[in-house]
This record gives C-alpha cells, structure tokens and sequence, in this order.
C-alpha cells in the first residue's frame, strides 16, 4: 500500500528547484485540499531513496525506479532495474519508451500515473503525471497557464474558472528564479494583491488569475 510520496529537493544532476501550488480559491470559491507539484528540470528520478526528485515511500518501489527524461525525440521513461518493474498500459517496461498522452504508468504495482503531454511549437513543454493522490507537472524552463478548454493542447496548467483567459499567464525558471508574466494587459496577474506585468515570485506570495487563487510555496535545496 502506497504510504507516503514526498517531493525530494535533490535530482540526478544535483540542485532543483521544487514548487508546490496550493490552491485556495478557484472559480470564486474557496477550496481546500487541492494543489500540485511543479518540477522544472531536464530529468526526473523517481524511487524511494533519498535524492530521488519523486520520492514513493512504499517498499515495492525500489530505490532508484525508473527515470523520465526530456529529449529531442520526446518524453523518456526507463526502468532502472526495478525489483516489480514499470509497466505502461499493462504491458512491462523492459527497455526505454516514449511516453504519449493517455499513457496509464504503473510503477511496481503501488502506484499508477495518467499522463499527459503538452506541446508547443513542435515541442513537449511539460509532463502531467497524475495518481490518486498527488499531481506533477515535469516541465522544463517555463509553464503557461490558462482557462480549460477541451481543445487545448498546449497551455500546461490549466483551470476550470472562465473568468481566465485561454492564455492567462506564463511563469518563466532561471537558475533558481522564477517570473510570472501577465499576457494581457487587460487581465493582468495579481500577486499579494497587486496587479503585475512581470515579477519575481517568493515563497508564500498569493497569486490571483481571475476569480481563482493560489499560494505559491517554494522547496529550495541550498
């Protein structure tokens, strides 16, 4: 049984920056309970040892489980030689793959993750990978967010609140920095409050698109 799943600071190349977005109102209501993980990187490690950037506190997952990784030809998952393996869409992993939207990962049998991909201008910008209990979002230098719409493919956080636009926003990661920016001058982001073109977020600032709100907490490894 799948016991706890942590968020580890420290990936395969060394120092990440991890950011988890804790919602507090959506739609004009407040909510509680929901959020998510923002991983920006260009590898993922996950296992459940110490160091792994998805950590699965679940003895069935094995220290170091598999690896998903960006790359030209598109997402990679692998198997590290996991003791129960890594399967997608019941079939076992016994090489690297590509991973595709929709895909059903199921790592050794304790935990299972829906994926989805999002693509922009010819390239995957992000990884949602989602369990019954916790969602990340892998994504390399920069999320956009904006309004759900069945037909978008390319915003990669989006939220039901049609007080949003399509394209609301867009947070971009330098080094350890991150910028939200505002893509309309007549929506503009909200952050503590105030209205915003461009700004560097902080640990705790309180970030407003339309009627939704969220925090925006930051796990930094120094």
């Amino acid at each position: 049984m799948l016991e706890h799943t942590t968020v580890s600071t420290r990936g395969p190349e060394g120092k990440v920056l991890v950011v988890w977005i804790v919602f507090e109102k959506r739609a004009g209501q407040k909510v509680s309970g929901e959020s998510l993980y923002v991983l920006f990187g260009s590898q993922f490690l996950i296992g459940r040892e110490e160091g792994c950037e998805i950590r699965i506190m679940d003895d069935r997952i094995s220290r170091k489980h598999c690896l998903i990784k960006f790359s030209e030809e598109g997402i990679r998952l692998t198997d590290l030689g996991s003791t129960n393996g890594t399967y997608r869409n019941e079939q076992l992993i016994e090489d690297e793959i590509i991973l595709s939207t929709k895909d059903k990962i199921d790592l050794g049998h304790a935990v299972t993750y829906r994926v989805r991909l999002c693509q922009r201008a010819d390239k995957i910008s992000s990884v949602r990978l989602s369990s019954q209990k916790e969602v990340y979002l892998l994504a390399g230098s920069e999320i956009l967010l904006g309004k759900f719409t069945e037909e978008s493919r390319d915003v990669d956080l989006m939220i039901y609140d049609p007080s949003i636009l399509v394209k609301h926003c867009r947070v971009e990661h330098f080094y350890n920095d991150n910028f939200i920016i505002s893509l309309s001058p007549d929506a503009p982001v909200r952050v503590n409050g105030k209205p915003v073109k461009e700004l560097g977020l902080k640990d705790g600032d309180l970030v407003e698109l339309g009627n939704t709100a969220f925090r925006w907490k930051i796990i930094s490894l120094t």
